[in-house]
């Protein structure tokens, strides 16, 4: 009895010892960082920085030659349609040049006057043969006169009218023949006579954004003066490469950040350009890259022209999506694959991917609901490996 005893006593000592070795010993598995599958939202953006700039941009030139008073418009001022930007005094013509503009604009009105009474002439002549026409038709339905009479009545009448608008027409030229002769005097007197002064105004109603041509000066005709544009229609010109402007159709969506200000902007892509241009990238690799032009819903007063943007375009979207994070992949061979975490291995699972945004990934194979897969999976991550 004794003797059973001492080895009971024995076994459970060896037991305890056993498990106090055990407990000592260090845990062979690894610890990882594990995500759950899930499904929810999952956009696709294509994100680029953009600039601002003016929708409708107007440069006002000079429509004629001359000297250009100096212009008191300032960067910023508000103007409307129709008031004055700049007045240039038009550079005066040679005595010889200026006596031929004379007498062209004396021929162009004495031909007007031709043209005047030509067409009172042939205006008479289309009222008698109106008051023709109708006797005529009166004794034709009396049969006082035979149907060819009234026809040639009639033949007048329709022949007086066609002249009658021939004159007229030769009038109209006449008066632009005086016109264009009355612009070619411009500049044949002295530069501070009245009426040599032409007018330049503004085309439409914005702000000036720059005054090109401040002082002053002599300037040539087609010089510009003034650029208007309004500032409250700015739109974001964002260059993207061309691989990811396939993707991208006018109306989707675009979110605008990291301009300045505290909130996020919105807007919509408008016009994606036809055509691409080569760009040097900053590790110097040539990319074809194209432009997407996108509109701002509301744009802030404090946004100016040429502020610098970051812009977020969708170019997918879906509500219902299995997602896994990209920070799960990795490349087997052609595909991609991850490690879901099963009664506490590793379990390689090699998936078929949809959709792909920076974060996250659409699952179309491979994983289901609820699963667990290691995060930034390590060279020592290997099927069957115990993790915890």
């Amino acid at each position: 009895m004794k003797r059973r005893s001492w080895w009971i006593a024995s076994a459970l000592v060896a037991t305890a010892a056993l498990a106090a070795i055990v407990t000592t010993l260090p845990d062979s598995s690894l610890v990882v960082e594990t995500a759950t599958i899930s499904r929810g939202a999952l956009a696709v953006t294509v994100d680029e920085e953009g600039r601002s700039r003016v929708r409708d941009r107007y440069v006002v030139a000079a429509p004629v030659g001359g000297r250009l008073t100096r212009i008191t418009a300032r960067d910023g001022q508000h103007v409307t349609g129709g008031d004055v930007l700049a007045r240039i005094e038009p550079s005066p013509q040679d005595p010889r040049a200026a006596e031929m503009a004379r007498s062209q604009l004396a021929a162009a009105e004495a031909r007007r006057l031709e043209a005047v009474s030509e067409v009172e002439n042939t205006r008479a002549q289309h009222e008698q043969s109106g008051r023709d026409l109708a006797r005529s038709q009166t004794l034709a339905e009396a049969n006082a006169i035979s149907q060819t009479a009234f026809e040639q009545a009639r033949l007048a009448a329709s022949s007086a009218e066609r002249q009658l608008e021939m004159r007229r027409a030769a009038l109209r030229a006449a008066d632009a023949d005086v016109a264009r002769a009355r612009a070619a005097l411009i500049g044949a007197g002295p530069a501070s006579s009245a009426g040599s002064v032409v007018i330049v105004r503004a085309p439409s109603a914005g702000r000036v954004l720059r005054v090109l041509e401040e002082s002053a000066r002599v300037v040539m005709a087609g010089a510009p003066l003034i650029e208007i544009g309004d500032a409250a229609g700015l739109e974001v010109v964002v260059d993207v490469l061309s691989e990811d402007a396939v993707a991208i159709e006018p109306g989707q969506p675009v979110l605008f950040d990291r301009w300045g200000g505290a909130t996020e902007l919105r807007g919509h892509v408008r016009l994606i350009e036809p055509e691409a241009f080569t760009k040097v990238s900053a590790l110097g690799v040539e990319e074809q890259r194209v432009n997407i032009i996108a509109d701002l819903r509301e744009a802030p007063p404090s946004l100016g022209v040429g502020y610098r943007v970051d812009a977020h375009i969708t170019a997918w979207s879906g509500e219902n999506v299995l997602r896994v994070p990209t920070s799960a992949l990795f490349r087997l061979q052609d595909g991609w694959a991850a490690f879901a975490v099963v009664d506490g291995r590793a379990a390689r699972r090699t998936l078929r991917l949809g959709h792909r945004s920076t974060d996250t990934a659409e699952v179309l194979e491979g994983l289901g609901e609820g699963d667990r897969v290691i995060l930034y999976p390590s060279a020592l991550i290997e099927a069957g490996v115990r993790v915890r």
